[in-house]
């Protein structure tokens, strides 16, 4: 677990009665977890069994539609899910296939300098998180923090290579 380990979403509700997981994916259209992921679960709070310090599993089937439901080898039925609840789900990076070019996952976002459209600083990318109907970027500045949904009109222009991501912030009224 010496990897860098990225947050895929989370679980908190049972499925079914033979070991599914009805889960919540923080990237539920474009996920790239499939039956044989290496994930880590670790645990949400103390009513989980999953140990503190996490615990691999391997996908056994995984299925999208109003909701994704996970199955998990050598986890057979629901009284086995409801101990392992509630917890966050986590992959290896090296786990993941590497993006083509001129893509990325929102992960490789986290920490690039955030600048305007002149060059200037104006702080780095915290983290980010899906509001139900978007990405949000969450941005540290110099005098709090902005979350801006991650669109076009507000993020121009991402450079990995240089490690900045260009920010229109909007004006206030």
């Amino acid at each position: 677990m010496k990897d860098k380990l990225i947050h895929l979403g989370s679980c908190s509700r049972p499925h079914g009665i033979k070991g599914g997981f009805s889960a919540h994916l923080i990237n539920h259209h474009d996920s790239s977890l499939e039956a044989g992921s290496k994930v880590i679960l670790r645990p949400k709070n103390k009513s989980s069994s999953i140990s503190e310090d996490g615990e691999e599993f391997e996908v056994n089937s995984i299925s999208f539609g109003n909701k994704c439901i996970l199955y998990f080898s050598g986890v057979e039925d629901r009284n086995s899910v409801e101990s392992m609840i509630p917890f966050e789900i986590y992959i290896n990076r090296s786990e993941l296939p590497e993006p083509e070019d001129g893509s990325y996952y929102l992960e490789d976002l986290v920490g690039l300098k955030v600048l305007d459209e002149k060059g200037v600083e104006l702080g780095k990318v915290k983290t980010y998180f899906d509001n139900g109907a978007q990405t949000v970027l969450v941005v540290k500045k110099s005098k709090g923090t902005v979350e801006l949904p991650f669109v076009e009109q507000f993020f121009p222009e991402v450079n990995i290579e240089e490690g900045h991501i260009v920010m229109i912030e909007p004006e206030l009224i």
